[in-house]
This record gives structure tokens, sequence and C-alpha cells, in this order.
């Protein structure tokens, strides 16, 4: 049976593809979700280009899964978001992960 309730946030699973590495990686995006009408119309102003990759990213709560060289669990940090958006093979993929989120697809987050 489904229950009809308010979820504020979901982690959805960012697969990165890294240069070189013939796996790929991931890192989780907590983001925080919107209501359909606010989607739709934060969806649109993306596309209309009104709305740029900073105002998606202000729906981000929070960043996990990310190591440094030596495996070490970096904490999420503004800087450590600054570092992971200069990265064009993260980038993309973490915005993209905006609109899986506000789909609600956390499957793959839950599996790992």
């Amino acid at each position: 049976m489904f229950t009809l309730k308010d979820i504020p946030d979901i982690t959805v699973d960012v697969p990165v593809q890294v240069p070189g590495e013939k796996k790929a990686s991931s890192l989780q995006a907590t983001w925080k979700l919107h209501d359909w009408d606010e989607y739709r119309k934060k969806a649109d102003e993306l596309r209309e280009g009104k709305l740029s990759d900073d105002d998606v990213l202000k729906d981000l709560i929070s960043l996990g899964g990310v190591k440094d060289e030596k495996g070490k669990q970096l904490e999420y940090t503004d800087d450590l978001l600054k570092a992971v958006l200069k990265k064009t093979y993260v980038r993309r993929p973490l915005l993209l992960s905006w609109f899986a989120a506000q789909e609600g697809r956390q499957q793959a987050a839950a599996k790992n």
C-alpha cells in the first residue's frame, strides 16, 4: 500500500567515469525535493536558460562517497563541492542527478 507523505530530501547514486579508469566510480548526492509544480518550473527555467547550474546546486544538501587519493573519506564542505565541480566528468553527472532525485530514483543508491 502506498502512503502519501512529504519527503524533504533524497539521496541518489551519481555514477562517475573517471578518465583512464576502467571501472566507474560513484558518489552519493542528497538533494532537496520539490513538489511537482516547483520541479516543472525549475526544469523549464533550466531548459530556457533562466536558471544556471548554480541555481540547481542550491538544492544540494550533501555529497558522500568522495575520497582523497590516499583513500580517506572527505567531509562535505563548500571547498569539496567546488573541487568536485571543477572536474567536468563529475559536474554533468552530478547536475543530472538532480533530475533523478526529483523523480524519486534512489534505487541505485539503496543498493550500495
